[in-house]
């Protein structure tokens, strides 16, 4: 897979971070798709994804007004797992910070995602490999770990030792592509770096 094959970005977990990185993917011309438990949850999402543009982007000049509308146009919510994943190139995930939970999403996931699909944790204190094995493809995944992205165009690109390098590169050029500066870490590392 080559970064021109990364089309669509899986969300899972549509709480705070998770709109902020969706927002960001989509602004960036990615269609995006949110995946939570409740849709009484993705409704108050996708009304804080919308706000977040109008309230943070548009007033500081980063896009426009039309813009907004061509963003949100890219951008769908499902609390369906299997319509999530059907087609998700690349998944994103912030639900809560604990290991059971992460590894019970990722192998859910696993088996309904694509092979192609790269997984990504946003976990701001767990290292990848401690369910990198939950995922089914531990060489497909790494931690890209976003900051308020209201305020930080910063990532940190952090593989475990089995994720294949090639997949490292491509999500740092992911990073990049979505208007971020990639801090790659060569080894695992608590607190990661701009944390």
């Amino acid at each position: 897979m080559e970064l021109k094959d990364i089309k669509k970005v899986l969300i899972l977990g549509a709480g705070a971070m998770g709109q902020q990185i969706g927002f960001v993917c989509a602004m960036h011309g990615y269609r995006v798709t949110y995946y939570d438990i409740s849709d009484e949850v993705l409704k108050t999402s996708m009304k804080r994804v919308e706000k977040l543009g109008s309230a943070f982007f548009v007033p500081v000049g980063r896009i426009t007004t039309e813009e907004l509308k061509e963003i949100m146009s890219r951008i769908s919510a499902t609390s369906d797992p299997a319509q999530a994943a059907c087609d998700a190139d690349l998944i994103s995930e912030s639900v809560p910070e604990d290991p059971q939970i992460k590894a019970s999403v990722f192998a859910q996931f696993n088996k309904l995602c694509p092979e192609r699909t790269i997984f990504t944790t946003n976990t701001s204190l767990l290292m990848p490999s401690k369910f990198a094995a939950e995922t089914g493809r531990p060489e497909k995944f790494l931690a890209l770990h976003f900051h308020d992205l209201r305020a930080n165009n910063v990532a940190d690109v952090m593989p475990h030792p089995g994720t294949d390098p090639a997949v490292t590169e491509l999500v740092r050029q992911f990073a990049v592509s979505i208007g971020q500066v990639a801090i790659m870490l060569r080894k695992e590392s608590n607190g990661y770096v701009f944390n």
